[in-house]
């Protein structure tokens, strides 16, 4: 399976047609400052040339801010496939409704590239039985980990329990779910066992679940498809992915020859 597909004009028009139609969800990814960041949002509407995109709102209740020729990450789901690909912000307009007045709504051109990936590579993969995975995580992006830990710049650390193209869950000590809030973006280092490979990406952390003296915390990756050194990260987290589905079915058949 290729990890990014390229589609050709033809299939990227029916794809944003069909994603408007349909008021699609999407993420859009976007650089502030040193570090990538997810922002919610919605196809909702394909005028001319160009995308209309529902302006996210931050968790304060603020409008985003977009400039006029800002380079902007579109990513969503349609199909069976996640479909990704760069827009140039035109600007910030009303779009009117039908019931009467207008939404706030970012103005994008229509992309001629997307890439598109299987979404099978996103569904959950739970770490085999025997194989250790670890992730360590510290505020900021991944440019800002810390030489080693203290009070003021903590890196926590603990056992990864599942891993996605789009993220993975880990546990932790209960204590550090409330070092963080939803939206923070995180620097991730996730190692695969003595003399595997080592990934080092931006996350953004998502949700987390306290159960007694352990918190099994979510994280979402960020910028992934936006970088050349993403794209690697990518093909090699959907590689691993195969090794433990490969690992799983070999654990099951043996169960079942048992």
């Amino acid at each position: 399976m290729a990890i990014l597909e390229e589609l050709d004009v033809i299939r990227i028009n029916d794809v944003i047609a069909t994603a408007a139609q349909k008021c699609t969800p999407a993420t859009l990814t976007v650089s502030r400052g040193c570090h990538w960041i997810n922002l919610r949002s919605r196809i909702v509407a394909l005028k001319d040339a160009h995308l209309w995109l529902e302006l996210p709102i931050g968790q304060d209740g603020t409008q985003y801010e977009f400039a006029p020729a800002e380079k902007v990450g579109v990513s969503f789901k349609l199909r069976h496939h996640k479909h990704i690909f760069y827009a140039t912000v035109q600007h910030m307009e009303q779009m009117p409704l039908d019931a009467g007045g207008t939404v706030p709504v970012l103005s994008v051109c229509c992309p001629t590239k997307m890439q598109r990936l299987q979404r099978r590579a996103y569904a959950r993969v739970d770490v085999p039985a025997g194989k250790i995975v670890r992730a360590s995580f510290w505020l900021g992006g991944q440019q800002q980990e810390p030489s080693g830990t203290s009070t003021e710049q903590p890196v926590w650390t603990g056992a990864v329990l599942n891993l996605s193209a789009g993220g993975f869950l880990m546990r932790v000590d209960s204590g550090v779910a409330d070092a963080l809030d939803e939206g923070d973006t995180v620097g991730v280092r996730l190692s695969f066992g003595p003399g595997q490979e080592t990934i080092y990406t931006d996350a953004q952390f998502r949700h987390a679940d306290v159960e007694g003296d352990e918190a099994m915390m979510g994280f979402q990756f960020v910028g992934l498809s936006e970088t050349a050194a993403g794209r690697e990260t990518l093909s090699l987290i959907t590689t691993k992915l195969k090794q433990f589905e490969h690992m799983a079915a070999k654990t099951t058949s043996r169960q079942q020859r048992a």
